[in-house]
């Protein structure tokens, strides 16, 4: 066998897996092989030398750790073509016409004009310092065509996982998180081009980004017919910017508005992620990227609302143009988390963690698809905010003590759930100690979310609001809260209570919800013995 810098890190492992553990074993950073779903999408097109630069190691003393791994576990000749031996170095790209701002920042900066690749591989904080003036020069106002080729000239190629490193540290260095969403596609666009000559990810049936990814199939092919048949009804055919043509939406209205609903049934799958992958995430230390993420999942109810009160109002044009935003909006969102978010989350959430995931999802639901089984999770304890919890309710269980009885937790856990109200509560530390996990919850709860800071359990537009319930709370200045909205035809009533010891002290927050449709409209009166 020879071994190069060129070398393919997927073909030598696939040939001989052995050399997983000999990796495994000489720096911590390749133990993410032993990962298959990473293995097969990010190790697919790792060679030796990006391996060596990403573990911090010389491409010439890996290469002798693995033909020392092959002579140990085979017989197999090995050839080793040391770094900087003739034919191993870079060909010169093709002499090109220098640009007008090659000579005051030294990269040819035309939108057009292929970039050299790097004369040599940066270092990781090398390449991540390039990466946020990158951004922050964006953010400034620089014209995004020539950073795409200072881009290309300098780092050359990124993943999810570069992508939601450098966001976390644009935030931890000061950059607001609304900031990066207001730009969050430029981000993207920025470096599409090696986005899309990424790998696709893959993942066996059952495994939460393969349920994701087929909901994604079948939100693209809605959305694309909404858009075609938007485009097709303009006056002016291939003029999106004139009027649509009224008879033609007229005969196509009714079409649209039923695609426009089918498609809002991704609205679940926005859900699932904010209640059951999120909250892992943000265990690994990755709090920006999803924080964004579920920002714009609110753009894109926004949209959808807005796309329903146009089609009702029959305007033809706006009503088109609005659904047509929704779906571009999908179609955007469907990008970002088959490049960006899946790639990370396989990259940083270990087999155990999926497995978290994977088993509060069928509490939430899916859009038009059911899970297959392929890959089927180990059943996982709930997590709790300082360890695993016990199992309520088993034979001989010792007694709650409650001020006036004593119960049983499996009785106690069934009242809690027999009540007509759903309950959470958020412990001192404003983390989520309790759910009633009830089949009539209004807002969906999972058991990701047992843990989990309530801050980032509501939508970023609010969470200010929860905060300063929870600070007058703590500080003895208010006791409850109450607030009540409309919403889907029901009329809900949503309050919180601070919950105190008997001296005073604060023990947390209970939220009691309950829908008050029904109450609000009894009239007249039922004694108990009229109950039949």
């Amino acid at each position: 066998m020879h071994l190069a810098p060129s070398t393919s890190i997927h073909e030598l492992v696939t040939e001989r897996p052995y050399l997983i553990d000999v990796l495994a074993d000489f720096a911590p950073a390749f133990a993410k092989l032993k990962n298959p779903l990473l293995r097969n999408t990010l190790g697919r097109v790792a060679t030796l030398q990006q391996a060596a630069d990403i573990a911090g190691l010389e491409v010439n003393g890996l290469m002798l750790h693995i033909a020392r791994g092959v002579l140990d576990h085979s017989t197999e000749a090995v050839t080793i073509v040391p770094k900087g031996a003739p034919g191993t170095a870079a060909k010169p790209a093709p002499e090109a016409e220098a640009s007008p701002c090659a000579a005051t920042c030294g990269t040819p900066c035309d939108a057009g004009q292929a970039s050299a690749a790097p004369a040599s591989p940066l270092s990781d904080a090398a390449r991540m310092n390039t990466l946020k003036e990158l951004i922050r020069e964006l953010h400034a106002g620089a014209d995004p065509a020539g950073l795409k080729a200072r881009f290309a000239a300098a780092v050359g190629d990124i993943s999810g996982g570069d992508i939601a490193r450098l966001e976390q540290a644009m935030v931890a260095e000061g950059l607001p998180e609304t900031e990066i969403k207001r730009l969050c596609s430029l981000h993207v666009d920025l470096f599409k081009g090696a986005l899309d000559e990424a790998p696709a990810v893959s993942a066996p049936a059952g495994h939460p980004v393969r349920t994701y990814m087929d909901e994604n199939a079948k939100a693209m092919e809605l959305a694309d017919e909404i858009i075609a048949q938007v485009d097709r009804m303009h006056r002016t055919p291939g003029d999106r910017t004139s009027p649509v043509d009224e008879m033609a939406w007229s005969f196509s209205s009714r079409y649209v508005k039923e695609l426009l609903e089918d498609l809002a049934r991704i609205e679940v799958h926005y859900t699932r992620k904010e209640n059951q992958l999120f909250p892992l995430l943000e265990e690994n230390g990755i709090e920006a990227p999803p924080k964004v993420m579920w920002e714009v999942h609110d753009d894109i109810r926004s949209l959808f609302k807005a796309a329903r009160a146009a089609l009702e109002n029959l305007a033809a044009t706006a009503a088109a143009l609005a659904a047509r935003d929704a779906a571009e909006a999908v179609k955007d969102m469907v990008y970002k988390e088959e490049k960006v978010l899946f790639p990370m989350a396989l990259e940083s959430l270990s087999e155990a963690q999926w497995a978290r995931v994977r088993h509060g999802e069928d509490e939430i639901g899916y859009a038009w698809v059911t899970p297959g089984v392929e890959w089927t999770p180990q059943a996982v304890p709930v997590m709790g905010a300082t360890g695993v919890t016990g199992v309520p309710g088993t034979a001989g269980a010792r007694l709650v003590n409650l001020d006036t009885g004593a119960l049983a937790p499996s009785v106690l856990n069934q009242m809690l759930r027999s009540l007509p109200v759903d309950l959470s509560f958020v412990d001192a530390d404003d983390r989520v100690a309790y759910y009633s996990d009830v089949p009539h919850r209004i807002f969906p709860r999972s058991a990701a979310v047992i843990g989990r800071n309530v801050s980032n359990c509501h939508p970023p537009k609010s969470v200010h609001m929860v905060e300063e319930i929870l600070a007058r709370f703590k500080s003895g200045e208010r006791d409850s809260a109450e607030f009540w909205i409309e919403l889907g035809g029901r009329f809900l009533h949503i309050r919180y209570f601070a919950v105190r010891d008997t001296d005073g002290t604060y023990l947390g927050c209970l939220e009691v919800s309950q829908d008050v449709t029904d109450i609000r409209a009894l009239t007249g009166q039922r004694r108990l013995l009229e109950w039949s």
